[in-house]
């Protein structure tokens, strides 16, 4: 199911997303190309024009997009941050965030910069976990159907659907996904664990990546509730999403 916006009218949207990566040069090819594809991946975003662009500088890795539209932008810029610090080698991301979302009028100008596409290093083993946390406002609403479906079941299928195509997004070699398994768990904090095991290529990236699509699925599903009164997500980030 995907939510009718046929009656929405189009305007300027903004919005710029980040994490903290600890890398020397970030993938900002692969980033800005995913965020411009993530309505492919991620179940309940619609396809749009999108005008994307991507830096890293200060240990954060960054991603606007703006567009003429009848949907935000700030799903798309969160899944370009998440396979953008997945493809630049990192094996722990910290606090992705939108910092920034407009509607209405214009708010910036996207600057196309270079962008630097890298080879990803595989390192590890063919058995890869990755962990991660999240934190929302509604918490509550996790656990039971909203009126896109339920996020768990959602974002879990979500997640095994995606774990054997990060090679669309980034390239290099694919691993042979023999089995995979993502358990989540709400307390305090939404919490995730993704075991991926593969014939030959250590799927490292790939555990990451189906923890990071799990709770993008997952905030996508509840956003209207993590929102203030501005429009914006203060109280909602990923905290962290690490290989074990």
């Amino acid at each position: 199911m995907i939510v009718d916006i046929s009656r929405k009218p189009d305007v300027f949207r903004y919005a710029r997303a980040s994490a903290e990566v600890v890398v020397d040069r970030c993938n900002t090819a692969v980033a800005a190309h995913a965020a411009r594809f993530a309505h492919r991946y991620l179940p309940f975003l619609h396809p749009l024009p999108l005008s994307v662009s991507a830096s890293c500088k200060n240990g954060r890795l960054y991603v606007e997009g703006s567009t003429e539209w009848q949907t935000g932008v700030e799903m798309d810029v969160l899944f370009g941050v998440l396979v953008g610090a997945v493809s630049s080698g990192v094996e722990t991301i910290k606090n992705i965030v939108v910092e920034v979302k407009t509607k209405g009028d214009g708010y910036a100008t996207v600057d196309i910069t270079q962008l630097e596409e890298l080879p990803l290093v595989r390192n590890g083993d063919v058995v890869a976990s990755a962990y991660g946390e999240m934190e929302l406002k509604s918490l509550d609403l996790v656990k039971k159907p909203v009126d896109k479906g339920h996020p768990i079941y959602a974002a879990q299928t979500a997640a095994a659907l995606n774990v054997k195509r990060l090679c669309e997004l980034m390239g290099g070699p694919c691993p042979s996904i023999q089995s995979f398994k993502i358990d989540i768990d709400v307390r305090d904090i939404l919490t995730a664990v993704a075991t991926v095991k593969s014939r030959d290529v250590p799927p490292g990236p790939e555990a990451l990546f189906a923890v990071g699509v799990a709770f993008l699925t997952i905030w996508d599903m509840v956003k209207k509730w993590e929102k203030d009164e501005r429009g914006q997500y203060p109280y909602t980030k990923i905290r962290v999403v690490s290989l074990r």
